[in-house]
């Protein structure tokens, strides 16, 4: 068993209503991604074997000027809020914006794991150039 602080999982939508909250055991190179499949692992009974739902998209490389690199995975929907051209799944890591994707984001021990539904406008108060592409890449996709 590990004898670091765990990490809280939380989701939240555009309200800042709690969608849902887990802690799970934090370990050495555990990614936000695998934070979430881990809840939604722990959170599963023979009552409720989907907890809560989510899809992934994997987004691959960007050659971009402003982000160029990896960007790897990103929350899709989690529960029956999509990404959309109106809001997406920002991910947050002790409330500072994460610069990489989920399974490139590795929280510390104690750490809280945020999943926000934010309005696409807000995307550029954010300052955030890795959102920015995911979310023009989402655009050229719909």
């Amino acid at each position: 068993m590990s004898h670091f602080a765990p990490i809280t999982l939380r989701a939240i939508d555009s309200d800042n209503k709690l969608l849902f909250e887990y802690v799970v055991a934090f370990r050495m190179g555990i990614s936000a991604r695998q934070v979430l499949e881990e809840a939604f692992v722990l959170a599963q009974t023979s009552t409720a074997p989907d907890p809560f739902i989510f899809t992934l998209e994997f987004f691959g490389y960007s050659e971009a000027a402003q982000f160029p690199g990896f960007l790897g995975y990103e929350i899709e929907s989690i529960g029956t809020f999509a990404n959309n051209e109106q809001f997406f799944w920002d991910l947050l890591i002790d409330g500072v914006p994460s610069t990489s994707g989920a399974d490139t984001t590795y929280p510390n021990p104690g750490s809280t794991v945020l999943w926000q539904y934010t309005p696409v406008s807000n995307v550029q108060a954010v300052v955030n150039k890795r959102a920015v592409i995911i979310q023009s890449r989402r655009s050229a996709r719909s």
